[in-house]
């Protein structure tokens, strides 16, 4: 079960670009699929962990509103999670108690062919690093409750520390960009649950995000709130797991700009794919590969995520 536990390490970020063209939004609240192959209503054992997952949107295609997509136009984005997750070994209401930060860096291209893919391609975003909003997770709260089921809860909050952000970045009438971040605050309230018997973990996360407003952008600009969701369906056979996982997320509202509303900018999207994992003794990898199932008003493809786990200290 240490095993299987040892899985199960929080894993929390934001970014998946939209363009804003189709949709006002430019990242996501929350990694699509990011925490597939995690136990999501659980605890790893008292001490302080290190994950750093390794994501990769390889030119994505972007979806317009009618759900086809956009001609010419793909994303490419490369996505560094960095986490440090303590558990202190402490209880508070009768669950297990955790803290985390997240400091995510990216590298995003935003490309648009011309002449029907026979005139070259445009970078419209440039070709850019920078560091997402910093995710601090000030509690998690995992409950163990019969029949090998465990419960979760955490709240997620990022800051409007973005190295580039909408707020500072230049966006003509006939250009697109993909900043580093956003240029506001964004609360995840997330719940999770597992149930975890004889190597077997089969969890389901959700995640309701909603932002503060952006008054620095276009006189005040408002994310729609955002609810997202990771599940995952694996086993574990000794050093080895596998199995698949899914994702999705649909924006509940449109965003606004001062107040008005855009009009047909909620994003909506479905992944799903296998899921394998090594156990190396002290660290683990896991491997995540998603590809589209439907999606409007997003980046949607295929997706890969390297995840490692080190104890630093139990």
């Amino acid at each position: 079960m240490k095993k299987l536990l040892l899985a199960s390490l929080l894993c929390l970020a934001a970014v998946m670009v939209i363009t804003p063209a189709y949709a006002t939004e430019t990242w996501d609240p929350h990694l699509h699929g990011v925490d597939e192959g995690l136990a999501a209503g659980a605890l790893p054992p008292p001490g302080v962990y290190f994950i750093d997952s390794n994501y990769n949107a390889p030119v994505a295609p972007v979806m317009g509103a009618d759900g086809h997509q956009v001609p010419g136009l793909k994303l490419y984005a490369y996505i560094q999670v960095p986490v440090l997750l303590w558990v202190p070994g402490c209880k508070f209401l009768g669950a297990d108690y955790g803290v985390a930060i997240a400091e995510p860096f990216d590298y995003v291209n935003l490309m648009q062919a011309q002449g029907n893919g026979h005139g070259g391609v445009v970078n419209l975003s440039g070709s850019q690093w920078g560091a997402y909003n910093t995710v601090l997770i000030p509690y998690i709260l995992s409950w163990k409750i019969p029949c090998d089921f465990r419960v979760k809860t955490a709240l997620a909050i990022a800051v409007d520390d973005a190295t580039t952000s909408k707020s500072d970045s230049f966006e003509a009438s006939n250009s697109l960009v993909a900043p580093a971040g956003n240029g506001y605050w964004a609360f995840t309230p997330e719940v999770g649950i597992s149930w975890l018997h004889a190597g077997w973990n089969l969890s389901a996360e959700f995640y309701y995000t909603f932002g503060l407003n952006n008054s620095s952008y276009l006189g005040g600009y408002q994310s729609g709130n955002q609810f997202a969701a990771d599940y995952t369906a694996t086993y574990t056979c000794g050093k080895w797991t596998f199995g698949a996982g899914a994702a999705q997320e649909q924006q509940l509202f449109n965003d606004t700009i001062n107040g008005v509303d855009t009009g047909n900018t909620m994003a909506r999207a479905w992944t799903a794919g296998p899921i394998v994992g090594y156990n190396f003794g002290p660290c683990s990898l896991m491997l995540t590969a998603n590809f589209q199932i439907s999606g409007t008003n997003d980046s949607v493809g295929a997706f890969y995520n390297l995840r490692l786990v080190v104890p630093l200290w139990k």
